[in-house]
């Protein structure tokens, strides 16, 4: 008898803080709506920290890189929904003002159209001015709750660049950023 009692007692109790639990109106959201379109991660510098500083003002490229983070949110954020991925966005600037993104993703990719409205988006912001030659920073992101990261380098770089490399490998200098964006 004091097993029932003691029984009913706690499930009383579970009722009540179920009940209390939820509130008029504050249903879960889905798992969709949870995943956010975009979401930076980190920031990945792919050239040495003196020839950034040499290149580059930190007062100029902060805004920038939080300015073209800002545009692609919104972009994606417009976008249908769709499988999760993560990747880098990749973002080249050369002196005069003029600047190029790029994405690498794991799998699933993205779907090519959005791709384009993120990289376009990107290429809006206007860019910070660099001297001496290009610089290559990444936001690594996760977008719409995120997928693998690319597989390789913690700073990867899209596949077509490798064919600019020797059989030897090759390194990130300003003769292959010569190469996948030329003049």
């Amino acid at each position: 008898m004091k097993t029932k009692a003691a029984t009913a007692s706690i499930m009383a109790v579970l009722a009540v803080t179920a009940i209390a639990a939820c509130s008029p109106g504050e249903a879960p959201a889905p798992a969709e709506q949870a995943a956010q379109a975009w979401v930076r991660k980190k920031v990945v510098l792919y050239l040495p920290d003196r020839v950034m500083k040499e290149r580059v003002e930190i007062a100029a490229l902060s805004p920038y890189l939080t300015a073209v983070d800002e545009a692609v949110a919104a972009v994606a954020g417009a976008q249908p929904m769709q499988a999760g991925a993560s990747g880098m966005l990749l973002l080249m600037v050369k002196p005069g003002e003029r600047s190029r993104a790029f994405i690498v993703t794991g799998e699933p990719p993205m779907k090519p159209e959005v791709i384009e409205a993120i990289v376009n988006a990107a290429g809006a912001v206007p860019a910070p001015s660099v001297r001496q030659g290009p610089i290559l920073v990444g936001l690594q992101f996760d977008a719409w709750g995120g997928g693998a990261q690319p597989e390789g380098a913690v700073a990867p770089i899209p596949r077509d660049w490798y064919a600019h490399f020797s059989e030897d490998g090759g390194v990130l200098d300003d003769a292959l950023m010569a190469k996948v964006w030329p003049d």
